[in-house]
């Protein structure tokens, strides 16, 4: 199998020039590529998270290399919180083209196992964070008719995985969500896509590591050998939110090195 290494990938000058983006989740691993990535090829990013240490960093960091960033803390389980932070933006603003919605949790336990503490957290923060995301930032675009939403699924979102219930269940919805908003709102110019990331190595996913066989036979699984990194999906996710993506509209876009080919 191949080192779990990739070939870097040039930025894009000016694909996003001057747009405004939305990186709900973007403190650090996936969120935080598709970050730098926005920023770095022109978008005035706004980052939401609810890791404050995190946040303190990593728009910082973006600046350091050219971008325009700018960090607000936010649960986004919390209504309130994600309105803030959307008029927040549009005050900075005036406007939002791009929202990346990233945010989520996933924690394993068989199903006789779970409990509804553990399945309520993840319909809250992986689900309904995505339903008040897209429900708060709606109307500026439906008022501009036009607008860009990216919605973070899942490979389990179509090929559940055992002890993951909790977790496929919400991601499905992810899915559903956007293709819904594709056409509902498709008329007012605005596209709602998702990606469906199979197995990326970031935080959530390192703990997994430690269990070497778990690891050797989902690796044997990826054509590609070897798993994916935060990066792998920045280009992708960037794709449906540029305008490179005019035509594409209520899709899930797997990537997972040909894991469900």
């Amino acid at each position: 199998m191949s080192q779990n290494k990739r070939e870097s990938v040039p930025f894009i000058p000016h694909r996003f020039q001057d747009e405004v983006a939305l990186v709900v989740g973007g403190a650090r691993g996936i969120g935080k590529a598709i970050a730098t990535r926005l920023a770095l090829e022109g978008a005035h990013v706004v980052i939401a998270d609810i890791d404050r240490e995190m946040l303190t960093r990593t728009a910082p960091e973006i600046a350091a290399q050219g971008g325009r960033a700018r960090a607000l803390v936010c649960d986004i389980s919390k209504r309130p919180q994600v309105e803030r932070t959307v008029a927040k933006t549009l005050q900075w603003h005036g406007k939002i083209d791009v929202v990346m919605h990233v945010a989520g949790i996933a924690d394993s336990a068989p199903f006789l196992k779970t409990d509804q503490k553990l399945w309520d957290r993840h319909q809250n923060i992986n689900l309904k964070g995505a339903y008040l995301v897209a429900h708060a930032v709606l109307p500026s675009m439906v008022k501009r008719r036009s607008g860009r939403l990216v919605f973070m699924a899942s490979t389990n979102c179509w090929d559940a995985e055992a002890g993951l219930a909790h977790y496929n269940a919400s991601k499905a919805g992810v899915f559903l969500l956007a293709k819904t908003l594709a056409r509902e709102f498709g008329p007012y110019g605005i596209r709602s896509n998702a990606v469906g990331p199979g197995f990326i190595r970031t935080r959530l996913t390192e703990p997994l590591f430690k269990n070497s066989a778990y690891i050797a036979q989902y690796q044997s699984f990826v054509p590609l050998g070897r798993f994916g990194l935060p990066e792998d999906v920045a280009g992708p996710a960037t794709f449906l939110a540029s305008h490179d993506a005019d035509y594409v509209n209520g899709v899930l876009l797997f990537i997972d090195g040909g894991r469900l080919a």
